[in-house]
């Protein structure tokens, strides 16, 4: 006789346990997949984060704010740069580029608490915990070097404290507002709403906003930071050198307009709970009897074309299901909150044209904060979950292997170039950083030309005189791809123009060394290698390197080689059976260094093409 069975659960128990047990798997494939344990700048850390690198480290030293030679600069976000230079006081032993990813995830893991706590340990509460310790874009971004952890964690304690008194929640504002500038539209919204649209509500936003004002003019003379407009206005400026006639302006506005409009940008974070938000927003206003009004337009723009709707599809989905004769109030802090970190989409998409998925971060506060104003939403719970254990399993990683090239130019300048010579260079933070371990009196010995670092570089470039503020600096060299001295206004990040209007980067410039870890897969030939380039006539160029020398191992099992090369010159490593493979080739007279990666090292003998004996013998293989 079969054993009675017993009471069934009711459904949405049912569900509840499955939400939870897709939250917990999306946790542990989101960490497991997203989580790098040994973080460097081939797969994690941005050139950028070690502009805050060096900052902090030449403020720990008493050199000052200096990133770039000799100026200081309010280019960084000064809360998470206050911080990465307290640590590199009370633990010099330990490097930055080690500590930072590490403290980016200890903040994703206090945010995560945090909703846990604010929620007071409900069911729902952990649930939201759980999707945000997994969520795709906040493990591989809170492990960026940079302060995107720190700032979802100032806007989560922002939006759990937005009921508090004025002096607990403005202490909330201004440190959100140093953790991350764009930040204040949050602050400006929720004091909105916290003071009903009352003049009060000025009060904080601009009390928050007035140290952090005081810190730009002092550091970079300018109430912006210095890294606010370079790119921004070069997008602009090289666009607008282009020639484009109306329609043209107008494409391109739409083309950086449509994200913002529930696009990408909001699919990349997490669709199904940012739909959820703005359902919650529309549906005390859109009327019953349209429910099916908003599918039908998702569907149309997908068929004619249109892409990222996931967002959009959610909330149609979810307002047509919408009951006849519902009436609810607008949640209005939700309303503000939204507000608020809508406005950084908007700013960096549609103003700056300059979008970076980690400014996105933030706008998962919104799909955390729409998910507990429901109760027992567990399919939806299951749907986020299910969402982003799908993400996990695709989401991208950044294509930053090309960033080793710009670590080896840092590391192996002093082989190519005297040790006195000051080098320009665009993209110039792990060069800086890597060049100058220790810090030097005056900064470092690299000039930031883009003007992220360096407000007198930017005044240059927008005057379209960088050569001759080269010259006033007396700067002989710089240090780039390619792509960064060229004048085709179309192809982005040429830089040539601003150079100055004689300016010929065929004519003027000489390239003397090349740093580049061959197989590398490259957009265009022109961002191959890292190359460093005498201006010619400024001075005498540096004599090459007389042979060719082993430089050392690399972390992963490689070498790096110094190579004198002619031009035509073809540079060859040998397998264990003695065939030769090809490892480089000299266009022109340069010198390389040269990465070999560790499958390539074979017998760990180098030869020039045609030449019986090896130009060099590497060390221990």
């Amino acid at each position: 006789m079969a054993a009675a069975s017993g009471p069934a659960l009711p459904r949405a128990a049912e569900l509840a346990w499955i939400a939870l047990a897709i939250a917990v798997l999306a946790a542990l494939v989101g960490l497991g997949h997203g989580l790098c344990w040994a973080p460097d700048a081939t797969n994690r850390l941005r050139d950028d984060a070690f502009y805050e690198f060096t900052w902090a480290t030449n403020l720990t030293h008493g050199i000052g704010p200096i990133v770039s030679h000799d100026t200081p600069t309010s280019g960084v976000q000064y809360l998470w740069t206050t911080l990465l230079a307290t640590l590199a006081w009370l633990l010099p032993w330990l490097p930055l580029p080690l500590l930072a990813p590490w403290l980016g995830f200890s903040c994703h893991v206090l945010t995560a608490m945090s909703w846990l706590v604010a929620g007071r340990y409900r069911f729902g509460a952990a649930l939201v915990a759980l999707l945000w310790l997994g969520n795709p874009l906040l493990v591989r971004e809170c492990q960026n070097g940079q302060e995107t952890a720190l700032a979802c964690l100032l806007a989560s304690l922002m939006w759990h404290g937005r009921r508090l008194p004025e002096s607990r929640f403005f202490p909330l504002a201004m440190l959100a507002v140093f953790a991350r500038s764009d930040l204040w539209g949050m602050v400006a919204a929720l004091s909105a709403w916290r003071h009903a649209l009352r003049p009060r509500l000025l009060v904080t936003p601009l009390l928050a906003l007035a140290p952090l004002i005081g810190c730009n003019l002092v550091f970079g003379g300018d109430w912006l930071q210095d890294s606010a407009r370079p790119m921004a206005w070069l997008m602009h400026a090289a666009f607008a050198q282009t020639g484009p006639d109306t329609a043209a302006w107008l494409r391109q506005e739409w083309w950086f307009l449509r994200p913002v409009l529930l696009g990408g940008p909001f699919t990349i974070v997490q669709a199904p709970l940012l739909g959820l938000a703005v359902f919650l927003l529309l549906r005390p206003l859109w009327p019953a009897r349209l429910r099916l009004l908003p599918p039908l337009v998702v569907a149309l723009g997908f068929a004619i074309g249109a892409r990222d709707v996931e967002t959009a599809a959610v909330t149609a989905l979810l307002l047509a299901w919408l009951p006849r004769g519902a009436r609810r109030r607008l949640p209005l802090d939700l309303l503000a909150l939204a507000v608020g970190l809508w406005a950084i989409v908007v700013l960096h998409w549609a103003v700056r044209w300059y979008p970076r998925d980690y400014y996105l971060a933030p706008l998962m506060v919104l799909a955390a904060a729409a998910l507990l104003r429901l109760r027992r939403a567990w399919l939806l719970v299951v749907a986020a979950g299910l969402w982003q254990l799908g993400s996990a399993l695709w989401f991208p990683e950044e294509p930053l292997a090309g960033q080793e090239e710009m670590l080896m130019a840092g590391r192996f300048l002093p082989q190519v170039l005297p040790a006195t010579e000051i080098v320009g260079c665009f993209n110039s933070g792990l060069v800086t950083f890597y060049r100058d371990p220790w810090p030097q009196p005056g900064g470092a010995r690299v000039c930031n030309l883009d003007g992220l670092v360096d407000h007198r570089a930017f005044a240059a470039l927008r005057a379209g005189r960088l050569s001759a503020w080269l010259d006033q600096q007396q700067i002989r060299f710089v240090l780039d791809n390619p792509v960064e001295f060229g004048r085709d206004p179309r192809v982005r990040h040429a830089c040539g123009t601003w150079f100055g209007p004689e300016f010929d980067p065929e004519r003027d410039l000489l390239e003397v060394a090349r740093f580049d870890v061959p197989g590398l897969p490259f957009d265009r030939p022109e961002t191959d290698s890292f190359r460093l380039y005498w201006r010619r006539g400024h001075g005498s160029a540096p004599l090459p390197p007389a042979v060719a020398r082993d430089l050392g191992p690399a972390a992963d099992g490689g070498r790096y080689v110094l190579w004198p090369a002619a031009a035509g010159a073809v540079l060859e490593t040998e397998d264990p059976t003695g065939v030769r493979l090809r490892l480089v080739e000299a266009a022109v007279e340069t010198t390389f260094v040269v990465k070999v990666q560790k499958p390539r090292l074979g017998t760990g003998r180098l030869f020039e093409r045609g030449a019986a004996a090896p130009l060099l013998q590497l060390a221990g293989l």
